[in-house]
């Protein structure tokens, strides 16, 4: 890994998740009046739900394993190793897995492709503007690394040759707690599906229309 300083143009991840999470209801707004076009305890309905909860679950132990690695380091070294080898933006592409989650804990997979398409063109936006920074910090160590690692969808296998240096994982108590924080809001988007669900069989919520 290499350390150069940090410029005040590099962008601050938090900053964009919580633009993230306040952008989202606003996205979701129109689910209030819909429902899964599979009916409640349904085998296919149940699949899509529990298949939610797996996303979800990968996304927050992702987003964990990332923060071992880039806690700390993040615009001051180039981690190139752990789920950096295999994506350069391991944090976004497990966020997008958990959103893609919340839509299939709904019982839409409309939904959950929405979601996932949202987030991907979200975060392909930033990461191409934490690129041109990235780039300017790093040079061409940074290029060498862009050329062998993909952007956003990791690649399945990576070749040892292809990242050189140590792979330290450390323990960054604010990364982390930063991390949980994030891992909580996916959790509580499984307890407002579930209150929605609630609302609407209490006929307190009138759905306007099905979302398969």
């Amino acid at each position: 890994m290499q350390k150069m300083p940090l410029p005040p143009t590099v962008f601050q991840q938090g900053r964009r998740m919580r633009f993230l999470w306040l952008a989202a209801p606003v996205v979701l707004a129109p689910v209030l009046l819909a429902q899964s076009g599979w009916p409640q305890g349904s085998a296919f309905r149940e699949m899509l739900e529990f298949a939610g909860t797996v996303l979800i679950l990968i996304c927050i132990g992702g987003r964990c394993w990332a923060s071992l690695y880039v806690g700390g380091r993040k615009n001051r070294e180039l981690v190139t190793t752990g789920p950096y080898a295999y994506t350069r933006n391991p944090l976004y592409f497990f966020s997008a897995l958990g959103l893609a989650g919340v839509g299939l804990t709904f019982g839409s997979l409309i939904l959950s492709a929405a979601l996932f398409v949202f987030t991907c063109l979200v975060f392909s936006y930033v990461a191409m503007r934490e690129a041109m920074a990235l780039d300017a910090i790093f040079g061409e160590a940074y290029w060498r690394y862009r050329r062998r690692v993909p952007a956003f969808f990791p690649r399945l296998r990576r070749d040892d040759n292809d990242v050189s240096g140590p792979s330290p994982v450390t323990f960054d108590s604010a990364a982390l707690r930063r991390t949980a924080i994030d891992g909580s809001y996916f959790l509580a988007a499984i307890l407002a599906v579930e209150l929605l669900g609630w609302l609407q069989s209490a006929g307190l919520v009138t759905p306007m229309f099905r979302l398969f």
